[in-house]
């Protein structure tokens, strides 16, 4: 087994763990940013709320550019590990066995 192999499989595995992670950030704040908005439009009095809920749907939209930006990110890490998967000649291992599950986990989450 290559241990420069493997060591490449382990970072590119956390690579694509920590965008998952951040994937699912933003869109849980896009969630609660929504509720958010939804409130300050029920309460809003005067200008200055008005200017207030405008800002909050600017948040939104940026919160929206980042999910499609972490999932471009995610698409691109997930088929480098699928690269390194295939080229590597590495036994079955943990390491392998992670890297696999997070390829698969990765294709669920971005195809929902």
């Amino acid at each position: 087994m290559d241990p420069a192999a493997l060591k490449q499989v382990k970072i590119q595995t956390s690579v694509v763990k920590r965008i998952m992670k951040e994937h699912a950030c933003y869109t849980k704040e896009v969630e609660k940013e929504l509720q958010k908005i939804e409130k300050m439009k029920s309460e809003a009095r005067n200008e200055d709320d008005e200017y207030a809920i405008k800002k909050a749907e600017q948040v939104l939209q940026e919160t929206r550019l980042m999910i499609s930006d972490t999932a471009r990110r995610c698409v691109r890490a997930t088929e480098e590990l699928r690269k390194l998967i295939k080229d590597c000649s590495l036994e079955e291992c943990q390491e392998l066995t992670e890297a696999k599950a997070q390829v698969e986990a990765a294709s669920a989450a971005l195809s929902s």
